[in-house]
């Protein structure tokens, strides 16, 4: 995939001078803007809409008597006889995997903090309680454009992550008895992909989500180094920390899993 454009002049409407109001714009026309031509796609299953979603609210998914039964739906259709934990890492990579691309691009290359609270999204299912798209609630976001600085994306994503991305993994481990730890990589290899594939000719980079190994605050940063230097039958970096794909009979074993070769 190339890189993203800025579209409709979104490159040079910077910040208004200090002491001038901020500027603001509905994440609508944002999300518009943005996912144009080739990068259309990665829009598609996130909608934005003045109304309350009739999906399940992404913040009730923070407790975990509301996560499990989903959880356990999903393993009964799809995994009925493999690993329950590998088959909620598979949901989790799919939750994380369409979730987290449009989330990152709006908040990246739209430079704005989105808001992260009850209400503003929520998750739509199939008849297997598989992800499969997001309803986003419009809101009038103020730009953060500083065009003296470099921009920070902790700044940018702080709000996704503590708000949201934490609790979530908090649940899902609750939930599985899974190790955070294959979270948070499947978080990081969604954050890497959009990083290398996608935002190029924004001026917000993502990689210090994946490469620093401590965050603003001083505590550790969860979603670091996902890859390994360790390389893939194919030749492409393996992951640092097993998915548990490898477990679920019926999917092939993922062509960067750390155990490929033993």
């Amino acid at each position: 995939m190339n890189s993203l454009p800025l579209q409709n002049g979104s490159e040079n409407n910077a910040s208004s001078s200090i002491g001038d109001a901020p500027i603001t714009r509905a994440l609508s026309n944002i999300k518009t803007d943005l996912f144009q031509g080739p990068y259309q796609g990665l829009g598609d299953r996130h909608h934005i809409l003045a109304a309350q979603s009739n999906g399940i609210d992404c913040f009730a998914l923070h407790d975990p008597e509301c996560l499990a039964p989903i959880l356990d739906h999903y393993c009964q259709a799809k995994y009925p006889n493999d690993d329950r934990r590998a088959a909620i890492s598979m949901w989790s990579q799919w939750y994380f995997g369409v979730f987290l691309s449009p989330m990152l691009v709006m908040a990246a290359a739209g430079e704005v903090a989105l808001p992260f609270q009850p209400g503003f999204i929520s998750l739509k299912t199939d008849d297997n309680q598989c992800p499969t798209g997001f309803d986003i609630r419009d809101w009038q976001l103020s730009e953060m454009k500083d065009q003296s600085a470099t921009p920070d994306p902790w700044t940018h994503l702080e709000s996704l992550i503590d708000g949201h991305l934490e609790p979530m993994v908090a649940s899902l481990a609750a939930s599985s008895k899974v190790s955070p730890k294959v979270f948070w990589s499947n978080i990081g290899v969604v954050v890497s992909y959009v990083e290398k594939h996608v935002l190029k000719n924004t001026r917000i980079s993502l990689l210090p989500l994946i490469s620093d190994a401590k965050r603003p605050d001083g505590n550790r940063n969860p979603m670091a180094n996902p890859y390994s230097t360790k390389q893939s039958e194919d030749g492409s970096p393996s992951r640092r920390v097993c998915c548990l794909r490898y477990l679920l009979t019926s999917v092939d074993i993922c062509p960067t899993c750390p155990l490929a070769k033993l």
